[in-house]
């Protein structure tokens, strides 16, 4: 069952998601809150943040009844679970019980909150379009004379004025010394201070011969990690090693020890670089596996396709029970 024009009411530019959507053929209409029958009948479905339910309810149960009596479905992708960015445990228990969402996609469910009766896990992507080997063969990347740095990571690190990122700078800062003991070359870049281009990180990852992972702003004060982000499929579409910190979801995306590989703590983190920097060939297989399933299964095409799917699937079931 085709799906046909989809509203994107989400606040801010069109999400990598959304664009995939664009680019398999589907007509995307933005920022409608009150949409009229011409669009209505056009429609697949509506997609909105799980903010916008917390933040103005009323509104969306308006939208949400607009869209039933012309069967589509109200869609949610959250990409803040478990931390829901701070929202009061009550506002959340709310809407769990106001069931306003219809289609609930989430790159982490492993908190078990049930925000509609379709769920799915939906990780996070790469768009391969930036994300690539930059001309480069994972055959080049097997050369060790090629790598500039043991270690690096690029991210959000300043933890003095955002809260949720206190945790990795703190252990950021507790590498540091530790690698600095060892003499091992690495680079840690605040990209909040000091941005860097699309161009520059793929130069950086294909220049260290491990590249880490490490927490996430959307899960201030939750432990262990859940979701998997963004970075964590960007690296090997680069043709990067990565190595993450502990994801409850890193099995449903890939295969443990083939494919990822992480660490639990500062001590093990250490230990697992030492290894890896000793064991360069394994970890260049492991990095040229993960590239591989990124490509076959990860990219925000697919994601776009899977929610496409889901969308037909609910308007397949609302038409039969109509």
């Amino acid at each position: 069952m085709a799906v046909p024009a989809i509203l994107d009411n989400m606040p801010k530019a069109p999400t990598a998601l959304v664009r995939a959507i664009a680019q398999l053929g589907v007509e995307v209409q933005r920022g409608h809150w009150k949409p009229d029958e011409a669009l209505l009948v056009r429609l697949g479905a509506c997609l909105i943040t799980l903010y916008d339910c917390l933040k103005r309810p009323l509104e969306v149960l308006r939208l949400r009844r607009r869209l039933v009596r012309w069967g589509v479905p109200l869609v949610v992708w959250n990409r803040d679970a478990p931390g829901y960015m701070g929202k009061a445990p009550w506002r959340l228990k709310l809407l769990e019980r106001a069931q306003l969402i219809d289609i609930y996609a989430s790159h982490a469910l492993a908190d078990g909150r049930r925000f509609a009766p379709l769920q799915v896990l939906l990780p996070n992507a790469v768009d391969p379009e930036r994300y690539h080997l930059d001309g480069r063969t994972l055959e080049q990347l097997r050369d060790p004379r090629g790598y500039r740095w043991d270690v690096s990571f690029f991210g959000a690190l300043d933890g003095e004025r955002y809260k949720e990122y206190r945790a990795r700078a703190r252990f950021f800062a507790a590498l540091a010394a530790r690698l600095d003991a060892l003499g091992l070359r690495y680079r840690f870049i605040d990209t909040l201070r000091s941005p860097l281009s699309e161009a520059e990180q793929r130069r950086l990852v294909q220049q260290t011969r491990i590249n880490l992972s490490y927490g996430a702003g959307c899960e201030y004060g939750v432990s262990p990690g859940h979701g998997l982000p963004e970075r964590a499929f960007g690296i090997p579409a680069c043709g990067g090693f990565l190595l993450s910190d502990r994801r409850l979801h890193a099995k449903d995306s890939f295969t443990p020890g083939l494919e990822w590989v992480d660490f639990e703590g500062l001590e093990d983190a250490v230990e697992r670089i030492r290894y890896f920097l000793a064991h360069f060939a394994e970890a260049r297989a492991i990095a040229e596996r993960a590239h591989g399933r990124v490509l076959r299964e990860h990219t925000y095409r697919h994601r776009a396709q899977t929610l496409l799917a889901l969308v037909a699937q609910w308007r397949a079931a609302a038409q039969k029970a109509a």
